[in-house]
């Protein structure tokens, strides 16, 4: 939400590219689970929480997006996936694993004022925003850090949003969930052809 926030407020000017990283250490649990060892494998599990906060973020982001590489080094479905959009605004770069051991996220973005850059989430440990206001011609930047360390406070906020709505008599659609859905599914064909090469 602070990223949003910051983002929307204008101070990094224009966002020039925003790259996500979301790593989890699950590959064993999906190479035991039937169900989860079929398909795409990390593309779904991980990649819709990495769409999702992209068009959080940034609005509607389209359908034009592409494998870049999908590996399968512990698994039958992939468990290394990256992918992109260059056509987006900003153009995007999002890669998930099942390989990292420890679970992990980054958020950077690169912009026409400064930087922002997001490492973990509450929920794993302390999370950290640093904003970099740029220097010209070139220079070392200011720095502002934000630190949480807490529990995920997602859920309840989520769940208060949830409520506020259902109690408000709110119209809602499933837009949002119909357009990860058939992007989603669109990638993981093209993630699975990738990773059999």
């Amino acid at each position: 939400m602070a990223m949003r926030d910051l983002i929307t407020s204008g101070r990094l000017g224009q966002v020039y590219r925003c790259r996500m990283f979301y790593g989890n250490g699950t590959a064993r649990l999906v190479r035991n689970s039937e169900w989860r060892e079929q398909g795409a494998g990390g593309l779904h599990d991980l990649g819709s929480h990495l769409l999702d906060t992209a068009a959080f973020w940034f609005g509607d982001l389209g359908q034009d997006f592409g494998i870049i590489s999908s590996q399968t080094y512990e698994n039958r479905a992939p468990d290394h996936v990256v992918f992109g959009s260059e056509s987006t605004r900003p153009p995007l770069e999002l890669e998930m694993t099942l390989l990292n051991w420890r679970n992990h996220f980054t958020a950077d973005l690169f912009a026409e004022k400064g930087s922002a850059h997001i490492t973990s989430l509450c929920k794993w440990g302390p999370s950290t925003l640093i904003l970099r206001d740029r220097v010209l011609p070139a220079g070392r930047p200011p720095e502002e850090q934000t630190t949480l360390i807490q529990d995920d406070p997602t859920w309840a906020t989520e769940y208060a949003h949830f409520k506020g709505l259902c109690q408000g008599g709110v119209q809602t659609d499933l837009g949002t969930d119909i357009w990860l859905n058939s992007l989603l599914h669109r990638l993981g064909e093209d993630a699975i052809a990738e990773a059999a090469r």
